[in-house]
């Protein structure tokens, strides 16, 4: 029976067992009504807590939820303990303790003195007596319903059947709550991995892939702060990239060694790293910094892409928590699709610094072009003031003698100048020329898919490796790629092709643009010669350049409407 104010009244004690019955089930028939009233998850289980403490007179209650995936009971709702208690992060194992032995062996178990029974785990130290009944559906226990009490001997056979019978009649409910509450967070994990999806598809701009999959972390774990490192390029450091909710101190924090720290576990092991207050766990390398910004609970996950780890994403609450394994698989689940936004805008980074670099080559390679004709030119001058100088008369003898000087210097400066602008020699060293290019393609990728091109490989296995230097190869490919994309319309091909030739090995960069004219091509390797709008015409004359340095041939073929074919030979190594 229920009080006004919608509280189980306690059944008199005094009564006999067969007479506390009509109370009883009409008590439990009040409950249940109850129970049915509402959909919302949270208010089922806590009306569920509330009428097991007043059915029971206990002094407090909770309700444990089984996870199928951890094998844990974990606490979902309590009532009447200490609110610095360590109830509210209850989380026991099946076996463990008086409730962990109820959902092991899911059968009702009375204990009239904890102190005396060895299974129990301590929670409230002035808790003395416990009742726990199992919520079991289809013969499937799915939860365990436990009151305590203060003094000993506090319950009864009686107030297992009423335990029992609440347990019996609520189940159904429980699971439906339980049910309705994780579609709903499924529906929310699903949107944000939808917008998460989106966003792999959307922007290639690193900073900004990396602001949203931090601020979508915090959405879907309802974390204060949440953070993104990255993999040092030698992968000893994790490197702060992004962070949502921290403070200055927070987002100034430095590089950490990947392995000297807690969170480098889920790169070294390439797990997700849990904890439920940092500030317990021995070896955490930021404690200080986390007391100062209040970072208690952590679940961190690594960022992995094609079988390469990318770095961390960092969850924080700033109360403890413990993280469930559904928790646990939504990371890891936004984590494997943020991990393909970042390498894809890590990609596009990567190839906008080579075009910069591709491109300021090119000024400097004109510079040093005009740099070196004019000191050449300017050496003719001299050589005819030099004679001119020998004809004069003695009259003006010490104003020749300060010409003839002047005349000696530029002459230096010029000869010096043009021995340091003379091009170095390139760093040879055995290469695969194969798993070069297959990289260039990779770098390339974003590009690709802006202009909505297709690429097709054709590289023959088991080639020899050639000699060469890795840097000035691979801008000298980039080069040929990044012309073919300038001519090519959407939907247009470019083609690369390795073979095994007589004298070593041959690499084909082919378009199927509209060619090149047959005047341009006799001038194509020639400085600033160029059929495009924008640029300075340098690309291939640095091709050209880089081929004379590896003793390699160049050769093209064009035809007009159907495209263009540059391929360069290369001497096998040995």
């Amino acid at each position: 029976m229920l009080d006004r104010a919608g509280n189980a009244r306690r059944p008199d004690r005094r009564r006999s067992a067969g007479r506390r019955a009509g109370p009883d089930v009409a008590a439990l028939a009040e409950v249940g009504r109850l129970l049915t009233s509402t959909l919302e998850p949270r208010e089922v289980l806590n009306l569920l807590v509330k009428a097991a403490v007043d059915l029971t007179g206990a002094s407090s209650g909770s309700l444990l939820l089984r996870d199928a995936d951890s094998r844990l009971l974990n606490l979902e709702a309590s009532r009447g303990y200490p609110s610095s208690g360590r109830v509210k992060l209850l989380s026991l194992r099946l076996g463990e303790g008086i409730t962990g032995w109820v959902g092991q062996h899911g059968r009702s178990l009375l204990v009239p003195d904890v102190r005396r029974d060895p299974r129990y785990v301590e929670v409230d130290r002035s808790i003395r007596s416990e009742l726990a009944v199992p919520l079991t559906l289809k013969r499937e226990v799915i939860g365990v319903i436990n009151v305590n009490a203060t003094r000993v001997g506090a319950f009864d056979e009686g107030d297992v059947r009423i335990l029992e019978g609440l347990a019996a009649q609520s189940a159904a409910v429980v699971q439906g709550a339980r049910l309705l509450d994780a579609a709903r967070r499924r529906s929310r994990a699903l949107q944000t991995l939808f917008n998460v999806g989106q966003l792999v598809a959307g922007s290639l701009e690193l900073d900004v892939v990396l602001r949203q999959v931090a601020a979508s972390t915090a959405r879907l774990l309802k974390t204060q702060v949440t953070s993104i490192m990255l993999l040092s390029e030698d992968g000893e450091e994790l490197i702060l990239r992004a962070v949502h909710g921290g403070g200055r101190a927070y987002a100034a924090r430095g590089a950490i060694r990947v392995d000297q720290s807690y969170v480098g576990r889920a790169v070294r092991q390439r797990r997700a790293v849990t904890a439920m207050d940092v500030r317990e766990v021995h070896g955490y390398s930021s404690a200080e910094l986390a007391r100062r910004q209040g970072l208690v609970a952590l679940l961190t996950v690594p960022l992995v892409s094609r079988d390469r780890v990318l770095g961390v994403i960092n969850a924080y609450k700033r109360t403890r928590h413990r993280w469930t394994s559904e928790e646990v698989a939504l990371l890891r689940s936004l984590a494997d699709l943020s991990a393909v936004a970042i390498e894809n805008a890590t990609l596009h980074e990567g190839q906008l610094r080579l075009e910069q670099a591709l491109r300021t080559m090119e000024r400097t390679a004109t510079l040093q072009e005009l740099a070196i004709e004019m000191a050449h030119e300017l050496r003719n001058p001299l050589t005819i003031i030099r004679m001119l100088l020998h004809s004069l008369g003695t009259d003006h003898r010490e104003d020749v003698e300060v010409i003839r000087t002047e005349v000696a210097r530029l002459e230096r400066l010029a000869t010096r100048f043009l021995d340091q602008a003379k091009p170095k020699e390139p760093v040879m060293a055995p290469l695969d020329l194969n798993e070069l290019l297959g990289r260039l393609l990779v770098l390339v990728r974003p590009k690709v898919a802006a202009g909505r091109l297709r690429v097709r490989r054709d590289l023959a296995p088991s080639l020899p490796p050639i000699v060469g230097d890795r840097d000035q190869l691979e801008q000298l490919f980039l080069n040929l790629v990044l012309n073919a994309f300038d001519v090519l319309p959407p939907g247009g091909r470019l083609t690369v092709a390795t073979r095994r030739t007589a004298r070593g090995v041959e690499a084909t960069v082919a378009d199927d643009g509209p060619g090149i004219p047959e005047a341009i091509r006799q001038r194509l390797f020639e400085p600033f010669v160029t059929t495009k709008p924008t640029g300075m015409g340098l690309g291939l004359a640095i091709v050209r350049r880089i081929a004379d340095g590896h003793k390699a041939t160049v050769r093209v073929e064009s035809e007009a409407g159907k495209g263009t074919a540059f391929t360069l030979e290369l001497p096998a190594s040995g």
